[in-house]
């Protein structure tokens, strides 16, 4: 009733409007429509005219609808009617302006359709047919380090995918992909634009197929907590619209970055499936503090371990079984070219450098460190035969040691107490910041109360003043922790850290020119750093540095591990925690009595059976002479074949998995 007050002409727009509105389907049948209906009309009248006033030009009353699409079509009736009558012109004419008008609107409509449809191929909106893919849900600094080690993980499968869903452009993440990493090898790599946490976006990229889901977080560690709270919030929304997407179904394994310890807990426990949250700051932080206590070097070895283009651990067990009554100790000769670490018992338990008299169950597995799960292979007889009865039995001393740390960063307490629990007694671990923040007074009362053996100083000096840092006595301390107190960019981040250490090397030349020393003569405290993006890896070597760890690399690296391994990061937070055992590289000295003898030459099987009887786990050398050698992995020898021989000096190293440094 109310419609007749209105006008009919705005009535005829509502509705056409609302006709509109029901999208591109109807109003190409609507056009298409009034096309057929516009041509048999003009077909009737061109009929009807001619019966009128024949068309001598007509062979016959069928060659009329042809006359008339020519010109709804084409527009030619100038050409196939130029001998015809008036009427038949004039109808002609009738013909072209229906053509123009409707035709055209069906053209144009198909077109924007078409535009339409290549914009959303543009902006990453359309949808994703594949399964058994990796999908990766963000766009940060990590991503193209993650795409790299899935590649290197997929060299195996001949047509791998990895979906990345983000809110950035479609383009420029294409763009930023192929301008970094040129081999893709056997993989795919679909973008897709969108918000992670919307549950019809998860959709379209095939969230509940994925074989694993990889959540970015998009706060870096060095930024405000408010930010860093909203990024772990976000995390755990993604979490439940992949767990809704899969609707009561188990989901695949995600891992993900969250920086609060409380909301890893939660991101663990939020569903029945399989969640793995990785702590940067708390990984990064432990490993450093591994770092300064021993040798140089060892930040290759984990390097090497988390990434999938060197040696990785596997969860193992022989489709035959381990045959008969089997040790740990016994299970270190029955593989050649790979090495037992621990046990991943059936109550699902890790356990890393077991009690060598340990039996391995059937149900168990055994955590094998090797070059590829195709290299892992299990003999039930021994593949090397040791001879080696004893070892050196002098009882080695922890030594203190004294630790300088530069910056206050989110790692320095974590580092900070690490590095206590390692520290034997009488240990100095001085702290140095440009500026002093609340936390560190609560955090040195604290160390303190728990550590009153550890000599524990905090103190404020100018860090970008060379005379400050030379009032230190650098040369002093045995290992000096470099970090980089964050910044806007990686590149300014590097940089800050680049600087340091310049000055730090300005300082140590200078002393010992000063004692009329050779610059080689004296060794230098140990340096150690951590940098962000890995083509500065050759600037920070030339400052002096003996030990440093790519941080985005590293972490990009363990999270692509875990989301083909979800039980690699139960294997990490093992190892880097103080409880249990570490990786340390030792000096053969304490594997092998070397007497008069300057070197001794012998297989690498009598080395895993020297360190069996220290009751511990030897996965590699470190060769003295390579240690400055980049293309020989800095000295590093991972799991050779047990039969290969080596010449040791008292120099080389043993990389050890075991108790203490000692």
């Amino acid at each position: 009733m109310n419609d007749h007050k209105h006008p009919f002409g705005m009535r005829l727009r509502y509705s056409i409007d609302n006709f509109m509105s029901k999208g591109s389907s109807s109003i190409f049948l609507a056009l298409l429509g009034l096309f057929l209906v516009g041509f048999l009309i003009m077909v009737v009248v061109r009929g009807i005219a001619n019966s009128i006033v024949p068309d001598e030009t007509l062979s016959s009353w069928a060659e009329i609808p042809w006359r008339v699409y020519v010109a709804v079509m084409e527009g030619s009736a100038a050409e196939t009617d130029g001998d015809s009558n008036w009427a038949a012109k004039l109808t002609s004419i009738l013909a072209v302006m229906v053509g123009l008008i409707l035709f055209s609107s069906m053209v144009a409509f198909i077109t924007s359709v078409f535009e339409a449809k290549l914009d959303e191929l543009r902006r990453g909106r359309s949808l994703v047919l594949e399964s058994d893919h990796t999908l990766i849900l963000g766009f940060g600094d990590r991503i193209l380090e993650v795409i790299r080690e899935l590649i290197e993980a997929n060299e195996s499968e001949p047509d791998a995918s990895i979906v990345i869903l983000a809110e950035n452009d479609k383009e420029e993440m294409d763009n930023t992909i192929r301008d970094n990493i040129t081999d893709f090898a056997t993989t795919r790599v679909i973008t897709r634009s969108g918000v992670v946490t919307n549950i019809n976006n998860l959709k379209k990229v095939m969230a509940e197929n994925a074989k694993s889901v990889i959540i970015m977080n998009s706060a870096a560690s060095w930024r405000p907590e408010n930010e860093k709270n909203l990024a772990d919030a976000l995390v755990l929304k993604s979490i439940m619209s992949i767990i809704a997407v899969c609707d009561g179904e188990i989901h695949p394994a995600i891992v993900c970055e969250i920086h609060s310890d409380r909301d890893r807990d939660l991101a663990e426990n939020i569903s029945n499936g399989v969640v793995k949250a990785l702590n940067e700051v708390s990984v990064l932080s432990r490993m450093i503090a591994q770092l300064a206590l021993s040798r140089n070097g060892l930040s290759i070895v984990y390097s090497d371990m988390v990434g999938f283009g060197g040696n990785e651990f596997y969860f193992y067990k022989p489709d035959e079984g381990w045959g008969e009554r089997l040790t740990f100790r016994d299970s270190m000769n029955r593989f050649k070219s790979s090495t037992p670490m621990g046990v991943h018992n059936s109550k699902g338990e890790i356990i890393l450098n077991p009690a060598k008299d340990m039996p391995i169950e059937d149900d168990d597995e055994l955590i094998v460190f090797a070059e590829d799960d195709s290299t892992i292979f299990y003999f039930q007889d021994p593949v090397f035969n040791p001879t080696l009865k004893e070892i050196p039995s002098s009882i080695v001393e922890p030594q203190s040691h004294r630790v300088a740390l530069l910056n206050w960063t989110t790692k320095t307490s974590i580092i900070l107490e690490k590095l206590c629990s390692y520290l034997p007694k009488g240990s100095e671990l001085c702290t140095y910041v440009s500026a002093k923040v609340p936390e560190m007074d609560s955090c040195k009362t604290s160390l303190n109360e728990n550590y009153p053996d550890i000599d524990i100083s905090m103190t404020e000096l100018d860090l970008n003043d060379l005379e400050s840092l030379d009032n230190i006595n650098p040369q002093d301390f045995d290992s000096i922790l470099i970090l980089s107190p964050g910044g806007s960019t990686i590149e300014e981040m590097d940089a800050y850290v680049i600087s340091m250490l310049i000055r730090i090397r300005q300082i140590l030349i200078s002393k010992k020119d000063s004692e009329n020393n050779n610059i080689d003569s004296k060794n230098w405290p140990k340096l150690i750093t951590e940098v962000m993006d890995s083509e500065n890896i050759d600037i920070i070597l030339n400052s002096g540095v003996e030990d440093f760890m790519v941080s985005n690399q590293f972490v990009s690296q363990i999270m692509a591990q875990v989301s083909e391994e979800p039980m690699a990061l139960d294997v990490y937070d093992d190892l880097f925690q103080s409880e249990g055992s570490e990786l340390y590289i030792k000096p053969a000295s304490y594997y092998f009595d070397f007497k008069e003898n300057k070197t001794i030459t012998i297989p690498y099987g009598e080395c895993v059976q020297a360190a069996r009887l220290r009751n511990e786990v030897i996965l590699g050398l470190q060769i003295h002479a390579d240690q400055k050698n980049k293309d020989n992995m800095f000295g590093i020898v991972l799991i050779p074949n047990k039969d290969d021989e080596f010449t040791l000096s008292e120099k080389d190293g043993l990389i050890a998995l075991a108790e203490d440094e000692t």
